[in-house]
């Protein structure tokens, strides 16, 4: 394994990230406190007290000096260190002082009881080997110092901590002595290892033996380590209101002594910022970690923290580390099935399953043995699985979740006929655990996974993120980490997938409107309802479930005069079949364990590789519209995120009595979809085309606008849902939009509004696309007929509810959770204690 370096080759720099990989994304660090009492085996011993300085000493004497120039490689040094493992970190710079500067700032943070749990107590001892060979008159006396301080450090048992500021020499064919590296082997010794770039390559990285025991961290130029961020490609949102979430103040209010400590979400302006960094370690902040290279940062602190730092203006914007919950036969009844044979423009045939796109789940880990994950000569589709939960490195899956939602976007089982097959079953599978064993998790681990998955996209295909889980949107989409994790990944040419949430009906089985969860309240996801297929193929006698959360989104911002701003977006964007759905189990699996009912006999296949389970919940329904799109990108990888959203709600089918609030534009039509997808143009690049390009393909007509199921026909909605609005007409699909750049979504400037008339904004979209501002009940034909549910444009602004239920006015819902009317709960999240608040789930 070679060390990344600016001039080294692509290849290298991979292998120089590997290790790190799994480290970059850990959770808040729980922090130590240093032992006065610890034993000091290593201090009175001769050879090691001759040529060792105890660094760490040091900084409890108040001899080494806080410096943050290199405050992210410090951050990633010291997750190496906590995580453990058999690879030991190189720090690689030309500049020797600077290797010693970053270890320093370790065993500084660890005398002063800001380091890991995991590091607490111990010494970072640095073997002075220009003393060590500059004394020396012989290989063989250098040897027996060598492997004196060594046996020292071992017998510390784990407290010791070497630093090797000239590695190179240490190990190797050039090494007085194999001790040290035979101990690192062997898994006695821990060090930090020092080196220039040249020489970790020529004699560590080129070779194998040695390579698979280090992990090369290179040291970036940090001259410029106040400059603002690196800008966004097409980044034209900003954040809104107050920079502290609304939930936080609350907390605020309820405890003016402000000493109360919370996990907090901190987006910096600049994460690497000195000034930022001096604001934390000046306010006491605890367990601080960076989202790998991004400016979003965890970390404890007491509310007065929060203050002093949301004054600073150093942040955009500081919310709770909320904790979360999973929320939670397709192939016929979306019409997947009918589209699997196609052929490209030029006569080859080819099977539409996903191949070479890669959907990444981010979930509660996935069984891996099951065959589901197989390809048809038995091989894993998994190609890569990662834990992002801190102290859990496992990618199993325990809960039995995120196997059952992986099995419904992805499954190959052949099992019964191949009834249990997912909609993109040959697509590539990257697992990303989230949740633990009993179904929870954390936002920043959810923001670790998304911000990995930005990182590292290009190298598997990641064209599609399927998130089944989601913690309630109180943030404006505007200001949550969540949503702006996945703004990101949109920019990138990724769709994400989310769950709308399982908030339908509270306890006494009443509606509820305005519960849709986050990341479900960005803009540019395709936010998932679910469906109920009745177990049927035939689609006629689909109707909504009633737990599927509804809209609008209710999340918030407050601006300067204190007044309240609501999203209010139509969401959620279109519904699947989420109920009773037979998907892959895992081995073991706490929810059947708790609820044996989930496997009738007949989906017990009599082992765990095969064996299936039912499950509901708006986090089945969310798969299936992941693996359509995967599907679509197969077809045409050059779709844009917002092209591939608009052609699934386009074709997608309203259900009768259904409002747009509870189903978007409507259910998914798999067949439909692909139909469309077929006849845009194949090869070009749509991003960044000019308003009215043609989307189509030369010489192909436009597809009927209905679709056949099961004997069975509906009709397409044949338009989408925005912000407060829908729009409708053939000219969505057959001529580009503005709002299908990356970057941009359905709620970007589409439309402009002079009372009642609304059209589109031609600087953005053309003249023939039409739009409206009721939201309507469905009467089953295409979108914008039926009857009004909420009166025309009562979504825009803020949103003030009257005794009828009906939003008007500027933000505030009167009587907020009170009955209105025909029994229609409408309300918002209660967000008291939201930094425990959980994500909430198939419970």
């Amino acid at each position: 394994m070679k060390v990344m370096s600016i001039k080294i080759s692509i290849a290298k720099r991979i292998a120089s990230a590997a290790v790190l990989a799994s480290f970059l994304f850990t959770n808040a660090f729980a922090v130590g406190t240093f032992r006065n009492d610890t034993i000091r085996i290593v201090s009175n011993l001769s050879a090691t007290a001759k040529y060792t300085t105890d660094l760490t000493q040091l900084g409890r004497e108040g001899r080494l000096r806080e410096d943050l120039s290199f405050e992210k490689e410090t951050t990633r040094l010291i997750k190496v260190l906590a995580t453990g493992g058999l690879r030991q970190p190189v720090i690689v710079d030309e500049d020797a002082a600077v290797q010693n500067m970053i270890v320093e700032q370790v065993a500084l943070r660890i005398a002063k009881g800001f380091a890991p749990a995991q590091l607490a107590g111990k010494s970072i001892l640095k073997i002075e080997t220009a003393a060590l060979f500059s004394n020396m008159h012989s290989q063989a006396e250098a040897a027996k110092i060598i492997e004196s301080i060594v046996n020292d450090a071992i017998a510390a048992k784990g407290q010791t901590i070497l630093f090797v500021d000239e590695l190179t020499n240490m190990v190797g064919s050039r090494a007085a002595s194999t001790k040290l590296f035979d101990s690192i082997a062997g898994g006695k010794l821990v060090i930090i290892g020092g080196s220039s770039a040249v020489a970790y390559d020529e004699r560590i990285g080129s070779q194998p033996e040695l390579a698979a025991y280090f992990a090369g961290i290179l040291i970036s130029d940090n001259k410029n380590n106040g400059a603002v961020a690196e800008s966004k490609t097409n980044d034209h949102r900003n954040f809104a209101g107050d920079s502290v979430s609304p939930d936080i103040r609350e907390m605020m209010a309820q405890d003016p002594s402000g000493t109360k400590k919370i996990d907090v979400i901190i987006q910096a302006k600049n994460a690497n910022d000195p000034n930022f960094r001096q604001t934390l370690l000046e306010n006491k902040a605890k367990g601080t970690d960076q989202i790998g290279d991004s400016d979003t940062v965890t970390a404890k602190m007491s509310l007065n923290a929060v203050q002093s730092l949301s004054a600073s203006g150093t942040v955009d914007y500081i919310s709770p580390n909320r904790k979360m919950l999973s929320l939670g036969i397709v192939d016929t009844t979306t019409g997947a099935s009918l589209v699997r044979s196609q052929t490209t423009s030029s006569g080859t045939a080819y099977t539409l399953d996903g191949a070479g796109i890669g959907i990444a789940v981010i979930d509660s880990g996935i069984y891996a043995a099951h065959n589901a994950f197989k390809d048809s000569s038995g091989a894993s589709r998994i190609v890569y699985s990662r834990s992002f939960i801190t102290g859990d490195t496992s990618t199993a899956d325990a809960y039995g979740h995120g196997t059952h939602v992986a099995g419904l976007a992805l499954s190959n089982a052949s099992v019964n006929s191949g009834a249990y097959k997912g909609i993109a079953n040959n697509a590539k599978i990257i697992n990303l655990r989230v949740l633990n064993g009993t179904g929870t998790g954390r936002t920043s681990d959810l923001l670790a996974a998304l911000e990995w998955v930005r990182v590292n996209w290009a190298t598997y295909n990641i064209r599609v993120v399927n998130v089944s889980l989601g913690t309630p949107a109180i943030d404006s989409f505007f200001n949550d980490p969540v949503t702006n994790k996945v703004y990101a990944l949109e920019q990138l040419g990724i769709v994400t997938v989310a769950a709308a949430g399982n908030n339908g009906r509270n306890l006494l089985g009443q509606k509820v409107y305005g519960q849709i969860h986050s990341p479900g309240n960005e803009p540019s996801a395709i936010t998932v309802g679910a469906s109920n297929s009745m177990q049927t193929d035939v689609r006629s006698d689909d109707v909504m479930t009633t737990y599927s959360s509804h809209g609008p989104t209710r999340g918030h911002y407050r601006d300067s005069s204190g007044v309240t701003h609501y999203d209010n977006t139509i969401k959620p964007d279109l519904v699947a079949p989420g109920n009773q759905l037979a998907s892959a189990a895992s081995t073991p699996n706490t929810l059947l364990t708790m609820f044996p009912a989930l496997q009738p006999s007949g989906l017990n296949f009599g082992n765990t590789v095969d064996n299936m389970m039912n499950m509901s919940g708006t986090s089945m329904a969310t798969p299936v519209v992941s693996g359509a799109a995967a599907l679509l990108l197969q077809m045409n990888p050059k779709l844009t995120p917002m092209m591939v959203k608009m052609i699934l709600e386009y074709t997608a089918q309203p259900l009768n009595g259904a409002n747009m609030l509870e189903q978007g534009a409507g259910q998914v039509n798999i067949e439909g979809a692909v139909r469309l997808a077929k006849i845009m143009r194949t090869g070009y690049t749509f991003n960044g085309s000019s308003v009215g390009t043609t989307t189509l393909a030369s010489g192909l007509t436009f597809p009927t606008v209905s679709t056949t199921i099961g004997g069975g026909s509906f009709a397409w909605s044949q338009g989408v849902v925005t912000d407060h609005y829908y729009a409708r007409g053939s000219a969505l699909a057959s001529k580009y939009q503005r709002f299908y750049d990356l970057g941009w979504s359905f709620d970007d400037s589409a439309f402009t509004v002079s009372g009642n008339t609304i059209s589109p904004n031609t600087d953005y979209t053309t003249t023939d696309v039409l739009a409206g501002n009721n939201v309507l009940t469905s009467n089953g034909t295409a979108l914008g007929n039926g009857s009004i549910f909420l009166a025309s444009g009562v979504l825009v602004g803020d949103g003030v509810l009257v005794g009828d239920g009906v939003l008007v006015g500027d933000g505030v819902l009167v009587g907020d959770g009170v009955l209105v009317g025909d029994g229609v709960l409408v309300g918002d999240s209660i967000y008291a204690s939201s930094s425990e608040r959980y994500i909430f789930g198939d419970n």
